[in-house]
């Protein structure tokens, strides 16, 4: 028997088992098993050793035990679904099939635990493991990848430790209510990430085995912090100047060989000094990070998920530890062994050596040698996969009827049955807590990593990441803030906590299109801010402000500037209150211009300094292809030069010129004087800009400050959760919508019903009455209407005539009033010819309503049906 594996011996028993089950009574099959317990299982087919004909011996179907008596772990059982309280059929009968397959890999591997098959879920009924599995495909195109379906489980789930660690659970909860409860243990959590992946398409299984405790307890403090970005640091490469021949040899080299040997060695020493002591280094640090001894090595229960190649692109198997999400190989030293995987299809036992953990196993399930599996599935007509029981030619039934043995080979079909578990159904708002509580902490190698959900902090924080100096967490060294939804656009904050300097992305959209922003604290300040060039007017790219220097950057300007630079005097160090002058003393500025081709380098500028303090301007001219240097001027500023009032005059002395290219047409001293008294002007204007960006930055720290005070959060207007404004414009709706319908239901008022009243009511009308009730309405409405256009020209009038009394008044007694009592006067007549208007405006209405509400009674009196032939009143519209 031995020799033989599961499924083998399977076969050979349970076709008889089941065949019987149709045929006999369930009582005799008992008796006719409690007769065959004590018969031992031998020989090669698995039959007894008897040369009488053989009676078939039946096993029990009973329910399997392998747990203790199930304990309701929900609150109320009744409120789940009827698959979750009790079992179908087919589910009966697959779990007397998986008894029997217990059984029988328990006498074949008596060494080995207990499989992980029928566990009890949340209502105290034991189910196959498969059907456990739902596969499903949410609706959230994010979890679609393996790696994102797998973050969000990790993310979603509180994690609980399996009590007692070496073995496996007694339950195992449905993909619904872990989503509900947000916890669950690594079964759990497998469970649940695998009905995601294959609902995604992918070969996913739940695999049952032994990790370390590191894995099991979800110990991620000796993994490296998965959030830090290592800046590879570029090096330039060495481009070779083109081959000339026509070059100038260069110097002979008269350096000592042997000097720059002894000097490389020395380097070389001190090289190796440093990397021996590095290692040394690396070595107390591992020693330090090694852990401690386990005494249930190679015994912790644990379950994680395999992907195997094939489906969704995927090139190779891989592990995925749900717990974290992070994406394993299969030969992870951290995996100890696998006992058995499963999906929602078949259930596969490991039969491999295990003794060198995963290392050397291979995922063929289709290898029999390797992989021992519960069912045999064949595709049928329908394309459907079904459970194939097999029996062999060599088992005999015994025909109860003519009592004669028959040797004929039998096949049963048992097809899985679907899964008991409902549709996991995710909302959007689940989604976006996806946190417990909206919020998880996580800790790594001497980093501390606290998730958020979006809108959950007043800031829109949604990832902040410390990292410490040492193991216990408090010496804090750099800290990685990220944001989102906020209306200052800030994306992420850096801020190195030893250095006090802080790193600051935006996101475009901000008035100022502030892109990077950096900045320290003390009184050696530098601040660096990037801005989105393309939006701004100016091309301002990149300002750099120091306390001695201002550096602003400039790309694609129509005026070539590419660079302008100011230098600033220290300033004095005074006591007692600062002045409200916070502008620095300039020194100089430098502005630097890109090449104009349509110009000759001699006239096209490449450099200007305002020399503000030495009180005169260089300007550089762009090298010619031609020439080894550029032409330069300089202007020396002539004494009276800020005199408003005073001619200034030209003199040779103020000029000192480099012409490179000496055929160039020469500047007249009227031309020198004209640009004089340009570059007075520019420089003016220059001063003015360099002003202009120190307001900029100090409006800009002062915003930053309300920003951070405020830091309200964008809302979407599709987010009509919390849109306010949607939310209320959507309540307007409604409440319109309703008033329209209780419009609707109010019964139409009957305008005849008065003048019916007045003839008394009668059940027949002629045509002479009919006459009579039209000219009646139609009087009565000309009289509301006249009656009503005297009431408002009577009130018009009444005001006019007081405004008249208030206008002799204020004549006869206008020269002896006060200032009040004019005040008072005007506010009047103000407010009565406020009145006047509004009287006027009312009478011209109600003249177009009149003609217009005529005309519509009109047409109602010719379209009533009670004043046509035959002039019958209905029963209804009489009684109303």
């Amino acid at each position: 028997m031995t020799d033989h594996t599961v499924s083998e011996h399977l076969t050979k028993t349970d076709g008889h088992e089941l065949h019987a089950e149709h045929e006999q009574d369930g009582e005799n099959a008992l008796d006719a098993n409690e007769e065959a317990t004590d018969q031992p299982i031998d020989g090669e087919n698995g039959q007894q050793e008897d040369n009488s004909p053989p009676k078939v011996q039946l096993q029990p179907i009973i329910a399997p035990d392998m747990f203790p008596p199930p304990v309701v772990v929900c609150d109320h059982p009744e409120n789940y679904p009827v698959s979750y309280r009790s079992n179908s059929k087919k589910e009966q009968l697959i779990l007397t099939f998986i008894e029997n397959f217990r059984r029988q890999y328990h006498h074949l591997y008596r060494d080995r635990k207990p499989l992980f098959l029928n566990p009890y879920n949340e209502c105290g009924v034991q189910k196959f493991v498969c059907t456990t599995v739902q596969p499903t495909l949410l609706s959230f195109s994010t979890l679609f990848q393996w790696d994102a379906a797998a973050e969000f489980v990790a993310d979603h789930l509180n994690y609980e430790l399996l009590e007692p660690p070496h073995e496996i659970p007694k339950t195992l909860w449905s993909p619904t209510k872990i989503l509900l409860d947000q916890r669950g243990n690594c079964f759990d959590y497998a469970t649940l990430l695998c009905s995601l992946l294959i609902g995604a398409g992918y070969d996913a299984y739940v695999v049952s085995g032994y990790a370390t405790r590191e894995v099991c307890y979800m110990d991620t403090t000796r993994l490296p912090n998965p959030y830090m970005k290592k800046k590879e640091e570029k090096r330039p490469e060495k481009v070779k100047p083109p081959y000339k021949k026509y070059t100038v040899k260069p110097p002979k080299d008269l350096t000592s060989k042997y000097d720059a040997y002894m000097h490389q060695r020395k380097l070389n020493e001190i090289q190796a000094e440093k990397d021996r002591k590095q290692e040394e280094e690396n070595r107390r640090i591992a020693e330090i990070e090694k852990p401690l001894p386990d005494p249930l090595y190679g015994i912790r229960v644990h379950a994680w998920v395999l992907v195997l190649s094939g489906k969704r692109e995927v090139p190779e198997a891989f592990f995925i530890e749900p717990t974290t999400g992070y994406g394993k190989a299969t030969n992870d030293v951290e995996y100890l062994g696998i006992e058995s995987v499963w999906n929602h299809q078949n259930y596969w036992v490991n039969v491999q050596d295990c003794s060198n953990g995963c290392e050397s196993l291979q995922f063929d399930l289709n290898d029999q040698a390797r992989w021992e599996f519960m069912f045999t599935y064949s595709a049928n007509l329908r394309g459907t996969l079904t459970a194939t029981l097999n029996t062999v030619g060599n088992s005999a039934i015994l025909d109860e009827e003519d009592e004669k043995p028959s040797t004929e080979a039998t096949q049963k079909d048992i097809e899985l049955p679907p899964s008991w578990v409902d549709h996991l159904v995710l909302t959007k708002k689940e989604f976006q807590e996806r946190y417990p509580h909206c919020r998880k902490t996580y800790f790594y190698k001497k980093t501390r990593v606290e998730k958020y959900a979006p809108y959950h902090m007043k800031d829109g924080i949604i990832l902040k990441v410390s990292e410490f100096a040492d193991y216990d967490f408090k010496d804090l060294i750099y800290v990685t803030q990220k944001y989102a939804h906020r209306q200052d656009k800030l994306e992420e904050r850096r801020h190195d906590v030893r250095s006090n300097i802080v790193y600051e992305n935006y996101l475009p959209g901000r008035s100022d299109h502030l892109k990077e922003h950096t900045y320290g604290f003390g009184p050696e300040f530098e601040r660096i801010m990037i801005y989105y060039d393309k939006a701004r007017i100016d091309g301002l790219a990149k300002r750099h402000e120091t306390t001695l220097e201002l550096t602003d950057y400039f790309v694609n300007r129509d005026d070539f500037l590419e660079y302008r630079k100011a230098m600033f005097e220290p300033r004095p160090k005074k006591f007692g209150p600062a002045d409200k002058d916070t502008n620095r003393p300039i020194l100089s500025i430098t502005e630097q211009y890109g090449r104009n081709l349509e110009l000759n380098a001699n006239d096209d500028v490449r450099e200007i300094v305002y020399g503000i303090k030495d009180e005169k301007f260089v300007i550089t001219y762009h090298r010619d292809d031609i020439h080894i240097t550029p032409s330069t001027r300089t202007f020396i500023k002539p004494p009276n030069w800020n005199d408003k009032t005073v001619t200034l005059k030209w003199s040779d002395d103020q000029l000192e010129t480099y012409q490179a290219d000496e055929d160039f047409k020469q500047l007249s001293k009227r031309d020198l004087y004209h640009k004089m008294l340009q570059l007075l002007e520019q420089e003016e204007e220059v001063i003015r800009r360099v002003r202009k960006a120190e307001d900029e930055t100090r409006d800009l720290q002062n915003r930053r400050q309300q920003e951070e005070l405020l830091s309200d959060l964008e809302v979407s207007v599709y987010d009509t959760d919390r849109n306010n404004k949607a939310k209320q414009y959507r309540e307007a709706l409604e409440k319109k919508a309703k008033e329209e319908n209780d419009k609707k239901k109010i019964p139409e008022i009957n305008y005849l019903a008065p003048f019916l009243a007045a003839i008394g009511n009668p059940s027949r009308i002629n045509a002479q009455i009919a006459n009579q009730l039209r000219t009646a309405a139609i009087r009565d409405f000309k009289e509301r209407s006249i009656r009503k256009a005297n009431l408002m020209q009577a009130r018009y009038e009444s005001e006019i005539q007081e405004l008249f009394t208030k206008q002799q008044w204020y004549q006869k007694h206008q020269i002896g009033m006060t200032k009040e009592d004019e005040l008072e006067y005007q506010r009047l007549c103000q407010e009565a010819q406020f009145r006047l208007h509004i009287l006027e405006e009312r009478l011209e209405r109600h003249r177009q309503l009149t003609t217009e509400k005529y005309m519509q009674l009109e047409n109602k009196l010719q379209e009533d049906s009670r004043l046509k032939e035959p002039y019958i009143i209905p029963t209804e519209k009489k009684n109303s």
